[in-house]
């Protein structure tokens, strides 16, 4: 985790420093109510159309937080505050200083749609070849930036972050957080055109993430005013992968397009539109990064459709179930261990986890990372399915959780019986190489077709 006392801090954000400034932080909060490590805890006090963050100075303090940014100081004993004029704006500032600490490739993404499927595709189809940090499901706000790249950490290899904006003003200061070295552009559409006077000041506007970007992928029909700098591509205009032919098939969909005067080839197991437009943008970006062409049509039969909502249905013997089936990394652990607990309404939690790949950390920092989480979220029982997840949590969980040890997904649904879940809510989780999907059919497959679902944004106050 990153680690800065408070006294720099204080010095970034140009902030007066009320206290002790030795003190280390490593986690940045602004919910009173989703606090996790208090004493390693920055608490930033928001001012937002809903509220002033000061109210719940209070709650933080009670929950162990000793260390505040406020436009206001507090009458807290043994505190210590940085005081500033806007505590947003210094989240930011903290931000944008903790990027210039890595010289990482970091792709910044934007447009109108696709954002977050093409993040989440990016990931996928390079999380093989680097250690991925990127933003926790659609993080893109002035605020879910800061917080999205607070998480970058000297393991990682590659940043993937995305950038929403809804008014003029907003893309300068994404821009200073992200500072991406390769840009990728989805589209440009209605959504969020409220706050512009025209299509041309919203491209403007978005545009302004690439302002120090090396190279901006694209569509070539956005990106003129560019020029050199950019891997663009069309169906209908010069562009460096040019397409020529879309069919569709049986679920299927075959791209065709020329690249450097030789044709390619690119099938997807999927047929909309959006998700053709988003994968030849995710092809663009593999393709200038050097990828074997059988390499890249190898990943891309692997994509799955990217549901940006987490399911709660209800299954077998009264339980609940979320299905978060395709994804293993620590960020989307406590977003998914969150949900599970506003919506558990005095069921038994359980957890159906599989190994963590790829991390970039250590064995043992990685599951107890993961092993705090379960304590923190008072997890009842635990199944861990694979061998170094079996093999890791056993003696860092808390004493009062079941833990149950499956080897692998097989040796699980050879064994699993419906009897052994009663009345509880199960949240299955997995990467994606673990086929958890296998699991969750086991609870999905007999439920009553009733399905409720959450927006992430909303649960994520993004």
């Amino acid at each position: 985790m990153p680690s800065y006392s408070l006294a720099n801090i204080s010095r970034i954000v140009s902030g007066k420093l009320l206290g002790e400034g030795e003190v280390i932080i490593s986690h940045l909060v602004y919910d009173s109510r989703r606090i996790q490590h208090p004493e390693t805890s920055l608490f930033f006090a928001l001012h937002t159309a809903h509220g002033n963050g000061h109210r719940f100075v209070e709650n933080a303090y009670a929950k162990g937080v000793r260390a505040f940014v406020v436009t206001e100081p507090v009458a807290l004993e043994g505190v210590t505050q940085i005081v500033v004029t806007d505590t947003l704006a210094s989240l930011q500032q903290l931000a944008a200083y903790h990027r210039r600490q890595f010289s990482i490739p970091v792709i910044g993404i934007t447009g109108s749609n696709g954002k977050t499927i093409v993040k989440e595709w990016l990931n996928h189809l390079l999380e093989a070849d680097y250690q991925i940090i990127r933003s926790p499901k659609s993080y893109n706000s002035q605020l879910g930036v800061a917080l999205s790249v607070w998480q970058m950490e000297s393991q990682h290899t590659l940043a993937i972050f995305e950038a929403g904006i809804s008014q003029p003003g907003e893309m300068s200061k994404l821009q200073e957080m992200i500072q991406p070295t390769t840009g990728v552009f989805t589209n440009i559409g209605e959504a969020h055109s409220e706050g512009f006077a025209s299509m041309e000041e919203k491209l403007r506007e978005k545009l302004q993430l690439f302002t120090e970007a090396k190279l901006v992928v694209g569509p070539a029909e956005l990106l003129a005013s560019l020029k050199n700098r950019t891997f663009t591509w069309s169906t209908k205009v010069e562009a460096t992968l040019e397409v020529f032919d879309v069919t569709h098939e049986a679920g299927f969909t075959t791209i065709h397009a020329l690249y450097r005067n030789e044709k390619h080839t690119l099938q997807i197991p999927f047929s909309d539109e959006a998700s053709v437009q988003n994968a030849i943008t995710c092809w663009c970006v593999l393709l200038q990064l050097g990828m074997d062409r059988e390499q890249v049509q190898e990943r891309f039969r692997l994509l799955h459709a990217i549901d940006m909502r987490l399911q709660l249905a209800r299954g077998i013997n009264n339980c609940l179930v979320v299905n978060d089936s395709y994804s293993a990394d620590t960020t989307s652990l406590k977003i998914a261990l969150d949900f599970l607990a506003q919506q558990s309404a005095g069921l038994k939690r359980t957890v159906i986890l599989s190994d963590f790949f790829e991390s970039g950390k250590g064995e043992e920092e990685l599951y107890t990372e993961i092993a705090q989480l379960v304590n923190h979220y008072r997890i009842q029982k635990l199944v861990a399915v694979g061998k170094t997840v079996s093999r890791q949590l056993p003696g860092k969980i808390a004493a009062g959780v079941s833990l149950q040890s499956f080897s692998s997904t097989e040796e699980f649904l050879q064994s699993f019986k419906t009897s052994d879940y009663h009345n509880e809510i199960i949240l299955v989780k997995g990467a994606r190489k673990a086929g958890f999907e296998r699991i969750a059919s086991l609870f999905e497959q007999k439920l009553h077709g009733t399905v409720l679902q959450i927006n992430l944004s909303a649960l994520t106050h993004n």
